[in-house]
């Protein structure tokens, strides 16, 4: 018998993305014995060998009746995508979302002429999903946001967006500026130019950014991996802009479970090395899976001059 109702998630490329997707789900469903999800995982064009085994063993940790997996193909656009990623283009993402659509479209509407689908409430896609919004709204769908990262982060995008919108700034000229934002979500003033790589330069996907910024304001309703305690100055802030659609802070949503058998030998050697360190003398900074830190910054602990 299918559920009252189905959801259709839909994750960005890359395993914090994916798992952070799954384990929300499950959170969800957990709670409501109506509610059945599919989450529809888009073909990657990376390592495929390593991501595949990686999904798989997650998959089979979420093992759940009213939690369903369904692999986009990708056939004709293979190609493509493999073109997309060799340009290393600023755009790979959008573009790679946007190739996908028709993928989507095809299988969703088969599940809404589908006895065994339950009643399909609605879309909720990742932040990097947004034109994905496009697909439900031809189907007569709303769409919500599942925000991987903070508040913080989220308002500082709207806040972006302002500066375009309302201010025809072009925030790409702050690079080398030593102008400082009064973001509404920030409590402080923050250099233009130590903004993310990815705001600043038009080569490395700042337009994309600000037009999952734009998308955002489009949603009914944005699920953000935090929670109010951690952030409750940006909560606030964002709770009081009525140009934002709702806030829920649904987080920490944390994917913990690791198989043994997934570590190399490499990762074994950092964590035995760590094991060994004196209480309270390593520091753990992390930015994400794209993050990362140069020679001279690890050794120092010190950004570059």
């Amino acid at each position: 018998m299918a559920a009252a109702a189905e959801l259709v998630f839909i994750p960005a490329l890359g395993m914090g993305h994916l798992a952070a997707t799954v384990e929300m789900a499950k959170r969800l469903i957990g709670r409501d014995h109506r509610l059945s999800i599919t989450v529809l995982i888009m073909k990657t064009p990376f390592d495929k060998s390593k991501v595949i085994s990686t999904t798989q063993s997650l998959i089979l940790k979420a093992a759940e009746d009213r939690l369903k997996f369904v692999h986009l193909p990708q056939d004709d656009e293979e190609a493509a995508v493999a073109e997309l990623r060799s340009k290393n283009s600023g755009n790979f993402m959008s573009e790679f979302v946007n190739i996908n659509k028709r993928h989507v479209r095809d299988h969703v509407t088969k599940m809404l002429i589908s006895p065994e689908s339950g009643r399909i409430a609605g879309f909720v896609v990742d932040m990097f999903c947004a034109p994905m919004m496009d697909v439900a709204a031809e189907v007569g769908l709303p769409t919500y946001v599942f925000f991987t990262t903070s508040c913080a982060v989220l308002g500082l995008l709207f806040h972006l967006d302002n500066l375009t919108r309302d201010c025809n700034q072009d925030v790409t000229e702050l690079k080398d500026s030593d102008a400082e934002l009064e973001v509404p979500v920030f409590v402080n003033p923050v250099p233009a130019k130590v903004l993310p790589s990815s705001v600043l330069h038009k080569e490395k996907g700042s337009a994309f950014i600000l037009g999952v910024a734009k998308r955002l304001r489009e949603t009914k309703g944005i699920m953000v991996n935090t929670f109010e305690e951690l952030e409750s100055y940006a909560v606030k802030r964002l709770a009081e802009d009525d140009t934002v659609p709702p806030i829920y802070p649904v987080g920490p949503v944390l994917h913990l479970v690791k198989d043994e058998k997934e570590e190399d030998e490499e990762v074994i050697q950092i964590m035995r090395w760590l094991d060994d360190q004196p209480p309270s003398s390593v520091v753990f900074l992390c930015f994400g899976g794209m993050g990362s830190f140069d020679g001279e910054q690890a050794h120092t602990g010190c950004p570059p001059s």
